[in-house]
């Protein structure tokens, strides 16, 4: 039986190698129309800069609905946040919703405000 399933292991082993091996072979073939997917590659200053995203792909929040810490059982006291104070208002953006939307943008006493991360 041990025999039978290090076969099989090493059977399962070298089909993941080919599998991958065909994952690549594929990626390094494909139409002008499949490579326009892959990410953009591009200088700026000297500098590479590789696009993996669209514009616009990761949504902002651009109307965000606020607590106070009080009732914000949700989050733990410890949960970092991004703080801003305008004019006497203060508000609390959590790092959590930040690293799924990375730009909320706001009104904080009488002025417009992007928070990005």
């Amino acid at each position: 039986m041990s025999a039978i399933i290090c076969r099989r292991h090493s059977s399962i082993r070298r089909m993941k190698r080919l599998l991958a091996s065909a994952v690549v072979f594929a990626a390094c073939h494909q139409s002008p129309a499949q490579q326009s997917t892959l990410p953009r590659v591009e200088k700026i200053n000297g500098d590479r800069v590789h696009t993996v995203l669209r514009p616009d792909a990761i949504r902002s929040i651009d109307e965000p609905q606020f607590v106070r810490a009080s009732e914000a059982s949700f989050m733990r006291d410890d949960e970092p946040v991004v703080g801003v104070v305008q004019n006497g208002v203060a508000k609390a953006y959590s790092t959590w919703h930040l690293d799924h939307h990375e730009i909320v943008n706001d009104q904080i006493g009488g002025k417009a405000v992007a928070v990005t991360w």
